[in-house]
């Protein structure tokens, strides 16, 4: 999904996550998708995703919600969306959906070239690629690229640029850590993609070359 390629951030982190949607299809196979869906969810919550969110439900595991009330919500047509840190994680995730053979359609999005050597390796030939071209138009009207790193986390824009200068501003002033900040800033997610352990490693680089008074 293209809300999923506009992601920015340092390379080295950008390598090491990996965004996974499992996406049934109106007309294809919708109708009694449900019990396929759940299974594929089992399986990635056994893998210990950064974050998910199935449609069903639209609640983050950041947002006080169980792994059984997750799974409990799947229904025909549920989607699952989630985020997975590393490249062995991924590729292992892979080659279960392969082995699983549900037939329903997985997403995956990250570095192309990454996502390309793992698809290789598991021999996958991916049906469709999609690439961000970048952002056009008003840029001037952006928030500042180390803001907007996390920003771009949320595919659909529920992570305020305000919201990030606060959390960096209580990190500053010792009321938060990196990790507590991190997981405030994911809880808006309304799409299950904010990677909170991405965002803590950013904060902890980003935070040191804010003053009190640039917030």
């Amino acid at each position: 999904m293209t809300h999923s390629l506009h992601r920015e951030g340092p390379l080295d982190l950008l390598e090491k996550e990996f965004v996974l949607f499992v996406y049934p299809a109106r007309g294809f196979n919708y109708d009694g998708s449900g019990p396929k869906v759940r299974r594929l969810g089992e399986m990635l919550f056994h893998q210990g995703p950064a974050n998910l969110l199935v449609t069903t439900l639209r609640r983050n595991m950041y947002l006080a919600v169980s792994q059984e009330e997750i799974l409990n919500s799947i229904k025909d047509g549920a989607k699952i969306f989630c985020v997975l840190e590393g490249r062995e994680k991924i590729k292992d995730t892979l080659a279960k959906i392969k082995e699983m053979d549900e037939g329903i359609s997985i997403v995956v999005s990250g570095v192309i070239d990454r996502v390309r050597e793992i698809s290789a390796e598991l021999g996958i030939d991916p049906h469709t690629v999609n690439l961000s071209l970048g952002i056009h138009g008003k840029t001037d009207r952006l928030p500042p690229a180390d803001i907007r790193q996390f920003t771009a986390m949320c595919g659909h824009g529920m992570v305020s640029p305000r919201l990030i200068r606060d959390l960096i501003r209580r990190i500053k002033t010792g009321k938060l850590d990196f990790w507590e900040a991190s997981l405030l800033a994911a809880a808006p997610c309304s799409c299950g993609i904010f990677n909170p352990c991405r965002s803590a490693e950013m904060l902890k680089d980003l935070v040191p070359l804010y003053t009190v008074s640039r917030l």
